[in-house]
């Protein structure tokens, strides 16, 4: 008997880019911290930039997440957060990023991707990325499947799932980021402002 997808609500793990994220947010707060303890050593913009450089690695690197909520597949990026409905879903792949499509438009999310390596060395035909089901496929652990199949087929099954689901939201919806909007131009302006000191 198949679930209420309104009740499902599942975020995935992210799979790149978090080490080097961390990594950099650490830098730019190094950065900070010296400039700080130490004024007379280091200028002003070197504070300002190891702040932007934190901020920029945050949102581009930390922040991007996809998770299922509901009838919502939602993508979080660097600056919005895209809720796109599973009843109106017509492709998911996972690649080097994920993409899904709706109404002929595609939306791309960093949060869920597969190496290069792994991308280049399984490359996606034209069925793989349609929402038809294909008999007899499906993610299976034990034949050298990876996490992003397992997205793919989680995401694929919700979408499914909802398309039975009378009233199913079919619109696309972009909330702003607005606190990161305002970190990320903020701290632009203070890097720019900082040459003048």
């Amino acid at each position: 008997m198949d679930h209420d997808p309104h009740e499902e609500s599942l975020e995935f793990a992210p799979t790149s880019g978090r080490v080097m994220g961390v990594l950099t947010v650490l830098l730019g707060v190094v950065a900070v911290v010296v400039t700080v303890a130490f004024p007379g050593d280091y200028p002003v913009p070197v504070a300002t930039g190891g702040l932007l450089v934190g901020v920029l690695a945050w949102a581009a690197m930390l922040r991007p997440r996809v998770r299922l909520d509901g009838a919502w597949l939602v993508l979080r990026g660097m600056v919005s957060t895209l809720h796109l409905p599973l009843a109106a879903l017509q492709s998911v792949v996972v690649q080097q990023v994920l993409v899904a499509t709706v109404d002929d438009k595609r939306y791309a999310n960093p949060g869920v991707g597969r190496s290069r390596f792994r991308a280049m060395r399984r490359p996606r035909s034209t069925r793989d990325l349609t929402m038809t089901p294909v008999p007899g496929e499906g993610w299976t652990p034990d034949e050298g499947a990876d996490y992003a199949d397992f997205v793919e087929d989680r995401i694929r099954e919700a979408a499914r799932v909802a398309r039975g689901v009378p009233d199913a939201p079919s619109g696309v919806r972009r909330e702003w980021a607005w606190p990161e909007i305002a970190l990320v131009l903020g701290s632009l302006l203070l890097f720019v402002v900082s040459f003048s000191f």
